[in-house]
């Protein structure tokens, strides 16, 4: 029987082209599953964010491309945001916004104190409150902003404090990029609702 079937090739003296060429799934649609591990726990919006200096001091706008690739100037996207016109303003642009997959973790040694020291801020801030010093740290595989970058995570805003750091000794499954980040809108503490930005149409999923 082992001479008239050879069980261990069993398509060698088929045409694969007929077959599919050796790869029958190819023009099969198969969604991406993400790995089940630390670095994949959660998902936050990630939004680029460019610096604007006028004569009235510093600041950061959220980031625009045009189709060419080239940057939004940031007075027309201050302009926009100001007068909540951004939809209409910005329609010939793409906002750097994406989904991230990474691992959000409050940090234990200093968590919503309310001054850098970790001393009690008694000084109310210019909205008549202290000030929350609630920072976690972000854990992702794939990241490509800077400092002035910041991300949505349930409903919450968060400011990247510094550059990320990138731990490339490990496995390639553990390799990341880690930085902290503090929370500056709190949603379950805001009056005025402020909903985070979608990723537009073919953005690329970071961590995937």
């Amino acid at each position: 029987m082992s001479d008239d079937f050879d069980l261990g090739h069993l398509f060698d003296c088929d045409d694969l082209s007929a077959l599919g060429g050796g790869h029958l799934y190819d023009s099969e649609p198969v969604d991406k599953q993400k790995p089940d591990d630390l670095l994949h726990r959660d998902v936050i919006v990630f939004e680029g964010m460019m610096p604007w200096v006028t004569c009235h001091g510093s600041t950061t706008v959220p980031k625009y491309f045009a189709a060419d690739g080239s940057l939004a100037d940031p007075r027309l996207v201050s302009d926009a945001f100001r007068s909540g016109s951004q939809s209409e303003a910005l329609s010939a642009y793409t906002a750097d916004v994406h989904k991230v997959y990474c691992c959000v973790v409050g940090r234990t040694q200093k968590n919503s104190v309310m001054s850098e020291n970790w001393a009690q801020d008694t000084t109310p801030d210019k909205h008549g409150g202290n000030r929350e010093m609630n920072q976690v740290k972000v854990l992702a595989p794939e990241w490509h902003g800077d400092f002035y970058s910041r991300f949505w995570f349930n409903g919450s805003c968060f400011e990247v404090d510094g550059s990320p750091v990138y731990l490339p000794h490990s496995s390639d499954m553990a390799k990341h990029y880690e930085f902290p980040a503090r929370r500056v809108y709190a949603a379950e503490l805001a009056h005025n609702k402020v909903s985070p930005p979608v990723p537009p149409e073919g953005a690329e999923t970071w961590g995937m």
